[in-house]
């Protein structure tokens, strides 16, 4: 019996080095510490929902389905509750791989300088968790000056098989759009909704 259990306990000793130079080997070529960054971002988005849904105060209160909290592509925690001006708030889901999405933002960019003074918020939301290098690019090419931040947290409930898709929601995170639009929209198209939204 002692034999056996010597045997299963060299099993379990020889996998665990088998995994740790597996682990070593990828860490080399860079691939493991990307996967390891989105395997972080979505472990911390999961551990302050919990945290946030165990904990209510009036600074954390989850109030509509997007009220959300995230992290930008620096790690730091963005929240909805850190705009308390904002009543229209664009939630545009989009991928740095994408193009349609690249070819909008300019003009996003702009709809968010003209409107942000009379209660308009864009928020950005990707999900790819290996790209960070090309958020920041994309940031600093095209000026982005609104947040943008992971899909995780209640942003992890928005489902749809296309990119870009944008949903509006008040200052609480309740939909004011039925609909998701489903596509890029050129500036006007735009300027057109926010103006709906914002009366």
């Amino acid at each position: 019996m002692n034999g056996i259990k010597k045997s299963i306990k060299a099993k379990h000793i020889v996998s665990l080095l088998t995994a740790l130079i597996m682990i070593i080997t990828l860490s080399s070529c860079g691939r493991l510490n990307e996967l390891m960054e989105g395997w972080k971002d979505e472990f911390d988005g999961l551990i302050d929902q919990i945290e946030n849904e165990e904990n209510p105060s009036p600074a954390n209160a989850r109030k509509g389905k997007y009220d959300f909290t995230s992290k930008d592509v620096n790690g730091k925690t963005v929240r909805l509750s850190d705009y308390p001006d904002a009543k229209v708030v664009m939630l545009n889901f989009w991928e740095p791989w994408c193009g349609p999405c690249l070819r909008e933002m300019p003009d996003l960019a702009r709809l968010y300088e003209a409107y942000k003074d009379k209660g308009f918020l864009i928020v950005g939301v990707f999900s790819a968790t290996d790209m960070d290098g090309d958020v920041k690019q994309i940031i600093s090419e095209y000026g982005i000056g609104y947040p943008l931040v992971r899909q995780q947290g209640e942003l992890a409930a928005f489902q749809t098989k296309y990119v870009p898709a944008t949903i509006f929601v008040d200052g609480e995170g309740n939909l004011l759009s039925d609909e998701p639009v489903v596509g890029s929209q050129d500036y006007a198209a735009w300027e057109k909704l926010v103006k709906k939204y914002l009366g």
